[in-house]
């Protein structure tokens, strides 16, 4: 099979170049997505750092599918070896597991140390170490356990199964619930659908939080009984599956959340006092814990986002007391964890409260102690700090709107440091000991690499590149970054892509895309994916294809962002007529025949476009919400407030409101 395969990939490359010698042919929809996976195929991924010089793989090496393993791989030389013994764990987890329930790598769970893991397979968890010789910890197939977590020392495996919190020992031993009284409509340490979409990160249904001395847990609890519930019927199959989730639509009640610490040892429960806050206004958007264990610090908001709360609640008394209040004239964004320094006296948090994104420092008492970061431009992540060497380090957009980079900033304050050099978009982690870091580079024509690099920015390893020579065969073009001015002179980041064949004495139609949500570009010195290829089909099939970020989806900072605030939009129509008005002055655009599609969002604006303005003669909207009033709390209220504080936006946004000739709606597009 694994030959077969590499005979495939052999074949599909000499197809290319056969094609590229004798005449550049045109891309097929199939095309967008096995040219994508092939220019990246065999991309070796580090999972986890053991020390400086080794990191975890879990992949098939260097066949394109096949049985994944760990392997443990030095860094600088890519020597590898492997790390788990797989037969020996096939053979001890038996015939009551399918083996290919451990290909997946959300089955293995990690303690900090990398020596033992558990497997969340066969409707039960199983512990092993490196020689593959498994213990089992549960035996209650019929009970689903997410959420697993070692403690930090390694001794004890938390879980949620049956809405409760579980802790069992490592090695094996008795399972004893921390917590009992959950069922469907009460959560214990696990989120539900609106709190993992739209404040912790999708897919992320974590509720809980273990204490740096493994002594205590954190834990969310939330109260769903308020919650509607909504109704999915799948439209696959003959007999339709009915799905049933809770789903809290715009002015409905959330989930009641409260937040409290469990002690492993004996089970007791202290939950901290957030009575200030009334539990039908009440949002935990962030919890961590402080380094010493004594504290949970954590993160309130009103439903409407308007202000963030920094509370930090005591262990040992469960008061809370407040260390400061982040305002705004639109919302606040609830920001990633502190990141501790000074011995855990001191932290540094990244805030938008000047409009834009920078690194700000506070005592452990939430006094202001000043700011590292200034300026009209944006701190992305902040990765690590090295106390010693006196830098933190940071993925930036100083240089550039349109492209990301890592900086390192004085902890002292002063002057930051621009890494990276070149073009493009580097999604960066630093290696333990901050002496090298890995990036995944890409730009807007070629697919993402993988180095290994020092500090100054010298390469250590091609970890993994990219084989863009594919597209050759193709006569893909390369994208024209541009600038666009709206009407009062905001500067709009655009991109064209123009037909191989362009001639300026043509007329040519267009076809626009757009995402236009707040904080999410599209315009990017990075590599697209599919959609980078099913543009560059469009431009082979004559059509222009033309990107524009409105300003609230800039990703500029919130000082342009907030222009959509409590009107979805209006804001981001007036940018993008603007943007149309641009495009169709050029001589070689047809004005007349300019089309607009977008997924989510984008799928919304497309319907909001073509229901509220003449500049569209075609729309394909993907996914759309129609009406803000449909869609769910915790995003929309972000953006728009509840609707018993702004019935006119939300009348007003709803792209099911037609404003325009009828004759229009039915138009559509066809590909030559």
């Amino acid at each position: 099979m694994r030959a077969m395969k590499r005979a495939l990939t052999s074949v599909f490359c000499l197809v290319l170049a056969t094609a590229a010698v004798a005449q550049q042919q045109k891309l097929a929809p199939m095309d967008m997505f096995r040219l994508n996976f092939f220019m990246t195929m065999n991309a070796e991924e580090p999972v986890a750092w053991l020390d400086a010089d080794h990191y975890l793989v879990f992949d098939a090496g260097k066949q394109p599918r096949g049985p994944s393993s760990w392997s443990r791989v030095e860094a600088q030389t890519g020597k590898r070896e492997r790390y788990v013994d797989k037969s020996a764990l096939l053979a001890s987890l038996g015939e009551d597991v399918d083996a290919g329930e451990v290909e997946g790598l959300g089955a293995w769970t990690w303690n900090e140390s990398h020596t033992r893991f558990v497997l969340n397979v066969g409707g039960d968890l199983y512990a092993a170490g490196r020689d593959g010789a498994t213990v089992r910890l549960t035996k209650t197939p019929d009970s689903e356990e997410v959420g697993v977590r070692f403690s930090p020392d390694g001794d004890s495996v938390a879980f949620v199964a049956d809405y409760n919190l579980h802790v069992v020992p490592s090695a094996g031993g008795e399972v004893r619930a921390l917590t009992t009284e959950g069922h469907a409509d009460l959560f214990y340490g696990r989120l539900d659908w609106v709190y993992q979409e739209e404040l912790y990160g999708r897919g992320n249904f974590q509720g809980y939080w273990w204490s740096p001395d493994s002594a205590k847990i954190a834990l969310l609890r939330l109260d769903e009984s308020p919650v509607e519930e909504f109704v999915l019927v799948s439209d696959v199959p003959a007999r339709p599956t009915v799905e049933r989730t809770n789903y809290p639509k715009v002015g409905e009640p959330n989930p009641i959340v409260d937040i409290g610490t469990i002690a492993v040892a004996d089970g007791e429960t202290q939950w901290f006092d957030v009575s200030d806050y009334p539990a039908e206004d009440r949002l935990v958007v962030r919890v961590t814990w402080a380094p010493d264990s004594s504290e949970v610090l954590f993160q309130v908001q009103n439903r409407e986002q308007t202000w963030l709360d920094m509370r930090a609640g005591s262990v040992a008394t469960g008061k809370s007391r407040l260390l400061w209040r982040e305002t705004s004239d639109c919302w606040v964004e609830a920001g990633p964890e502190p990141q501790w320094l000074d011995g855990g006296s001191a932290f540094l948090w990244l805030s938008e409260k000047d409009g834009f994104k920078h690194i700000y420092k506070f005592g452990r008492s939430g006094e202001a102690q000043g700011r590292l970061t200034e300026g009209e431009w944006q701190v992305k992540k902040l990765l690590a700090i090295d106390e010693a060497a006196g830098f933190a380090y940071v993925t930036s957009d100083k240089s550039s709107p349109v492209e990301t980079h890592l900086y390192r900033v004085p902890l002292k304050g002063g002057e930051i440091e621009r890494i990276t050099t070149g073009r493009g978009t580097h999604d960066v982690e630093m290696v333990p000991g901050n002496q090298a870091f890995v990036t995944h580079w890409s730009d807007a024509n070629t697919p993402p690499c993988t180095y290994l690099r020092d500090l100054d920015n010298k390469d250590l390893r091609v970890i993994a590149r990219s084989q863009p020579q594919m597209m050759k065969a193709f006569g893909v073009t390369e994208p024209e970054f541009v600038q666009v001015k709206a009407r009062d002179g905001f500067p709009m980041e655009a991109i064209l892509i123009k037909p191989a064949d362009f001639d300026e004495n043509k007329k040519y139609p267009v076809v626009q895309h757009t995402y236009s949500g707040p904080h999410t570009p599209r315009v990017r010195d990075r590599w697209g994916g599919r959609d980078f290829l099913w543009h560059q089909l469009l431009a082979q099939r004559g059509y222009v294809v033309f990107i524009c970020d409105n300003r609230s989806a800039s990703g500029k900072g919130r000082k342009y962002a907030k222009a959509c605030w409590r009107n979805l939009g209006q804001s981001e129509l007036r940018d993008l007529e603007d943007a149309v008005d641009w495009l169709a002055a050029k001589p070689y655009i047809d004005g007349d025949r300019v089309a607009i599609w977008g997924w989510s969002y984008g799928g919304y604006q497309t319907l909001y476009n073509m229901t509220h303005s003449k500049k569209w003669a075609a729309g394909v909207a993907v996914n759309p919400v129609t009406d803000w009033r449909l869609y769910d709390t915790i995003y929309t209220e972000r953006y728009g407030g509840l609707p018993s504080n702004n019935a006119e936006g939300y009348e007003k946004g709803s792209g099911t409101k037609r404003n325009r000739l009828p004759s229009l709606d039915n138009a559509g597009i066809h590909l030559p």
